[in-house]
């Protein structure tokens, strides 16, 4: 992604996620979800579903990174987190709950949380045996009041917090959240966050990438 002038190049990865992300999201579509499985959401529906909210939140993190350099004379970044970053720079920012529990989630398949979980009856519940805070995992700040500890979820959008169990439907969460903070973005100045380029093969067909969100609740019937 080049900056207005002509001898530099900023570089971020931005739009350049989009294809990615369809193949992935092709991919995970392309079977039924299937299960229940002991303690997830089985291989193939999970390893696509956690690679794409990783993917999600790794193509927002590099727009707010251009946002950084474009904005970066007006206060110190410093070691604040995303959610926390954007919300500075916008105080009518809409999604920063949202956010904090799809950046939670993130943290969750990247540094792989671990639960202890008793399967020996999964079709009916899974029991917790031990929490990822009791094997000693460090957990974000707002963990104890995002997570609903006996769901295994986050309270707000009812996202997995066990790394074995995201699904698509966590995609399709964490989409719907990632795609809003964008166009929020977007909207507030275009030269800030482009999001031009939008255009992902799909299906053999071109589709605009945000026209998968409608792919995903069509697929999952919400």
């Amino acid at each position: 992604m080049s900056s207005s002038s002509s001898d530099d190049v900023v570089t971020v990865v931005g739009t350049a996620y989009f294809q990615p992300i369809a193949d992935l999201l092709q991919n995970l579509l392309r079977r039924e979800p299937g299960g229940p499985f002991p303690g997830g959401s089985g291989v193939h529906e999970n390893g696509y579903a956690a690679s794409i909210v990783v993917l999600l939140v790794a193509m927002l993190e590099s727009f707010v990174s251009r946002l950084r350099f474009v904005r970066n004379s007006e206060f110190l970044a410093g070691g604040s987190n995303t959610p926390d970053l954007l919300e500075k720079y916008f105080s009518d920012l809409p999604t920063k709950d949202d956010l904090v529990e799809v950046f939670l989630l993130r943290n969750v398949v990247i540094h792989n949380h671990i639960w202890h979980l008793d399967v020996s009856n999964y079709e009916a519940e899974l029991q917790t045996k031990s929490t990822p805070q009791d094997l000693g995992f460090q957990t974000q700040k707002h963990y104890a009041d995002v997570v609903d500890m006996e769901a295994r979820r986050t309270r707000r959008l009812c996202l997995n917090v066990n790394p074995t169990a995201v699904d698509r439907r966590d995609v399709l969460a964490v989409f719907r959240v990632v795609w809003k903070t964008l166009e929020f973005m977007n909207k507030k100045d275009f030269g800030h966050t482009p999001l031009a380029g939008r255009t992902v093969g799909f299906f053999q067909k071109h589709r605009q990438f945000d026209e998968l969100i409608g792919e995903l609740e069509r697929d999952i019937g919400s």
